[in-house]
């Protein structure tokens, strides 16, 4: 293998299929990157068993990518990364010599490390099959991501629930995440009339919104078990989780009784404020809302806090009602909006939090009981 390739495309895909890099695995071969050099392109393939990366890499011209000589070659990730991260000049020089060890060569600087043989590489399959993939908006699968996701549990017990829920019917994507105390809903639409219903791992979710980056296309495809994320010149794999989903729908209350506005940043910082004061790690605040105001107080055998923040309106009955303080956070932020609607039925019934200017997404949690 003798090739020369720009420093930062081969750094940018080094970056994104290292994500795959196993860190903790009884197969040696899985803590490196596959380099496979081809005549006219190089892909490079890493995977934990659970995720896999590929990226392919194609010369535009003559400086992007020199390929003098084919082959393949599995390198350790990390020491992969930290040779080319710190390799001076614009371009990298990458030849084997005497079996498996690889030369780098960047402008004055040079470095040879010992690879791995590539058939020792497990066969890693991209192939989509007959699926047709569907395209989505990248901006608004990660806007589904960061408003979904960490509403999932981080628990085992259950582990269908440390996915998020993905269902496409009537060509609209219907997102669920919930750890059976909290629930994130969002709907968008998508053209497409295939009709899917799976769960994806949120961790390797979270892989993906890091990885799209600054491309608008994405392309999604499920095949056996498996969903392809294909994003240019890139495809990530995730397996599934095969447990059935819960039915959602039936945790969000059918009417309610009384509707709160209140500035989202009024009632962040607020509830921020009482973070400090948490019993076993947890901080459960107190929300008193009637026409004039919303007081909201947390206390423990160390303090306790109060404070009063304006209503921009409310209509029903007086309520009280309790929650962790940590979903409420995560819920408005989610929302990113100025005003915030609560909609109560009670105050032992779940709440909905959504924004004013957006139905698309509705959060649900739980409250708790609390004794004075």
């Amino acid at each position: 293998m003798n090739f020369k390739i720009s420093k930062k495309s081969f750094l940018d895909s080094l970056t994104l299929v290292f994500r795959a890099v196993s860190s903790n695995t009884p197969l040696p071969s899985l803590g490196g990157i596959k380099i496979e050099v081809e005549e006219n392109k190089i892909t490079l393939i890493a995977s934990d068993s659970n995720i896999s990366i590929k990226s392919v890499i194609e010369g535009n011209n003559e400086e992007a990518l020199i390929i003098n000589e084919t082959g393949e070659i599995v390198i350790d990730g990390k020491y992969l990364m930290d040779i080319v991260r710190k390799i001076d000049g614009n371009l990298v020089s990458f030849e084997t010599i005497d079996g498996l060890l690889v030369k780098f060569s960047g402008e004055k600087s040079q470095f040879k490390i010992n690879g791995m043989n590539a058939a020792e590489y497990p066969v890693i399959s991209f192939e989509i099959n007959d699926n047709k993939p569907f395209e989505i908006d990248s901006k608004t699968f990660m806007e589904i991501i960061d408003q979904t996701a960490f509403a999932c549990s981080d628990k085992e017990t259950r582990p269908v629930l440390t996915g998020v829920n993905l269902k496409v019917e009537n060509g609209v994507l219907h997102a669920n995440a919930t750890d059976s105390y909290r629930l994130a809903y969002k709907k968008v639409k998508v053209d497409s009339d295939i009709g899917i219903n799976i769960t994806v791992p949120a961790k390797y979710l979270n892989e993906i919104y890091h990885s799209i980056g600054n491309n608008s296309e994405l392309k999604i495809a499920i095949d056996n078990q498996k969903i392809s994320f294909i994003i240019g010149n890139s495809v990530i794999q995730t397996r599934l989780l095969d447990d059935v989903f819960p039915d959602t729908s039936r945790l969000v209350p059918a009417t309610f009784s009384s509707k709160l506005l209140v500035s989202s940043k009024e009632i962040s910082n607020a509830i921020d404020r009482t973070s400090f004061i948490k019993s076993d790690g947890k901080n459960t605040v107190r929300m008193n809302i009637s026409n004039e105001a919303v007081e909201i107080t947390s206390s423990n055998q160390i303090g306790s806090s109060f404070e009063k923040i304006p209503v921009v309106s409310y209509e029903g009955n007086p309520l009280e009602i309790s929650c962790s303080g940590k979903y409420l956070q995560d819920a408005i932020r989610s929302l990113s909006c100025e005003t915030v609607e609560f909609d109560f039925s009670g105050e032992l019934k779940p709440m909905i939090l959504k924004s004013t200017d957006d139905e698309s997404l509705i959060q649900l949690i739980s409250p708790v009981r609390t004794y004075r």
